[in-house]
């Protein structure tokens, strides 16, 4: 390790952070029993629903869909020939910093599923492709390196580009970065501190991964995203993904982990009410000591609008909720093709969107059920991914576009007959937009005994996506934990703040 490198983990603390104190002395498992609703079956139900399962707590999920996962879903579709197979709302990297997300893919044996990507490829047709395969990966450095990718010039920074303001990115503090850039969008930033098209290029990839246009994304996420992603690790921009469907490698084994403990799923079953009685909580006919409501905002919003208790006696609780805004929609076409591409290409691939398309993710390099498909049937199993349609894009032409755009990105595919497709069009994802995080919740609210978890949870910690979802659920049952007399658990997380806060 050079000496800037020892210099840049020292001033970060190293990598890996333990946030809470654990006293080992205090026991694991109940003595009498307890019990908790989960209101939602994503990442934020399951991990909530995992760890007090596994600490005695007599655990109720309800999910409003006929599948577990939320987000990371999984669910069977059936063509017009007989065909059946099972599709997702979209791909997913598993980064390396996920660190409790990762630790609990280890509780339940899924870990054994992760693959590496070979590459970071944002292709584009006015600035050439980017390739962050071998970019350095210690804060600081990495974005030095960068020059080397054509991402900006030592012109560019000396003459061009307002390079005091963009060492914001360096001083990620929670309350001063939300104080001074929550209400500015990266589309303002970006005009104001002069970013070459390269760099503006890279940034509007890395915002549109969350769900929003450049003129809404809140600038104060993007620090905190490039913070958590980037400039508080040495893992760099090479991640794992799960190798084959979600079904088989992340929800069995959480299901089987939870009810192999006692724990009771129970699908297609919306919960629009809560009742509170005698300091417990009814939510579908089962009183129980602890609620987490572990949705996505339209369901958090439903859960709590339609909950007497909470109306009346909670209202600026209520209000909060209700203040809360989705992402903008989003697109997902999955095909299957006669045709592969040619070339020699990573999984997942960015593309510069000429209209709407983000993302390329070539299914049959990376699942195996998907290979499988190919190896019988030849051609590919592509998904083309849009992560913020503009509003004003008609939803009757999306397929269109995506397609139009796969093919000028990749000419070959042009002449590809499509043998099934599947399109979605959803818009249930967490707004990060503009002036959203002062009314944002935390996951411990004024209710006793009543939780919120999922990814648009406020958090003391700079996670963002999966890891938030998995991480929020972790601050919940800790707090459960703690009222009960039990060791919590561990969680981890990057350095809280930047290099230069």
């Amino acid at each position: 390790m050079s000496f800037l490198e020892n210099e840049i983990q020292k001033r970060l603390g190293g990598y890996k952070h333990l946030f809470n104190q654990v006293d080992e002395s205090y026991p694991s498992k109940l003595k009498e029993r307890k019990s908790a609703a989960i209101i939602g079956g994503g990442i934020a139900g399951l991990t909530s629903a995992i760890y007090l399962a596994e600490r005695g707590f007599d655990v109720f999920i309800f999910e409003k869909n006929n599948y577990l996962g939320g987000k990371l879903g999984s669910w069977q579709v059936k063509f017009n020939d007989g065909y059946e197979t099972n599709v997702e709302h979209g791909f997913h990297a598993f980064f390396r910093q996920y660190y409790n997300l990762k630790n609990l893919l280890k509780k339940i044996d899924a870990d054994k599923y992760l693959i590496p990507i070979d590459d970071y490829l944002i292709l584009t047709k006015k600035h050439g492709n980017f390739s962050f395969k071998d970019i350095d990966k210690t804060p600081v450095k990495n974005i030095l390196s960068m020059r080397k990718k054509g991402i900006y010039s030592f012109s560019d920074a000396m003459f061009k580009m307002k390079g005091l303001e963009l060492l914001s990115l360096l001083k990620f503090d929670d309350t001063k970065t939300f104080k001074d850039y929550d209400n500015i969008s990266f589309e303002q930033y970006a005009e104001e501190t002069k970013l070459p098209p390269e760099m503006k290029l890279m940034f509007t990839t890395f915002s549109r991964a969350f769900f929003a246009e450049p003129q809404y994304i809140s600038m104060a996420e993007l620090i905190k995203s490039f913070h958590f992603y980037f400039l508080s690790n040495d893992h760099g921009l090479i991640y794992d993904v799960l190798n084959d469907d979600f079904e088989f490698t992340f929800l069995d084994p959480c299901r089987k982990f939870i009810e192999e403990r006692g724990g009771q799923i129970f699908l297609e079953s919306p919960v629009t009410a809560i009742e509170q009685i005698n300091g417990k909580f009814n939510v579908q006919g089962k009183i129980v000591d602890y609620v987490i409501v572990a949705s996505d905002i339209p369901g958090t919003k439903r859960a709590v609008q339609y909950s007497p208790f909470i109306r009346s006696s909670y209202p600026e609780f209520m209000k909060q909720i209700q203040e809360m805004k989705e992402s903008q929609r989003y697109a997902v076409l999955r095909i299957w093709t006669d045709k592969k591409l040619k070339g020699d290409y990573p999984f997942f691939i960015f593309t510069d969107a000429l209209e709407i398309l983000d993302s390329i993710t070539i299914y049959h390099q990376m699942e195996k059920s998907s290979e499988q498909w190919v190896n019988e049937n030849g051609g590919g199993i592509y998904e083309l991914h849009s992560y913020a349609l503009p509003d004003d894009f008609e939803e009757e032409k999306v397929r269109e576009q995506l397609l139009k755009e796969f093919g000028e990105y990749f000419p070959e595919i042009k002449e590809a007959e499509i043998i099934y497709e599947y399109l979605q069009v959803k818009n249930d994802f967490t707004a990060f937009h503009t002036g959203l995080n002062k009314t944002r919740p935390g996951f411990k609210t004024e209710i006793e005994n009543f939780y919120l978890a999922g990814d648009w949870v406020k958090l003391p910690v700079p996670a963002m996506l999966m890891e938030a979802a998995a991480t929020s659920a972790m601050f919940a049952v800790n707090d459960i934990f703690e009222k009960e007399g039990l060791r919590q658990e561990m969680i981890w997380t990057v350095p809280v703040k930047g290099l230069l806060a």
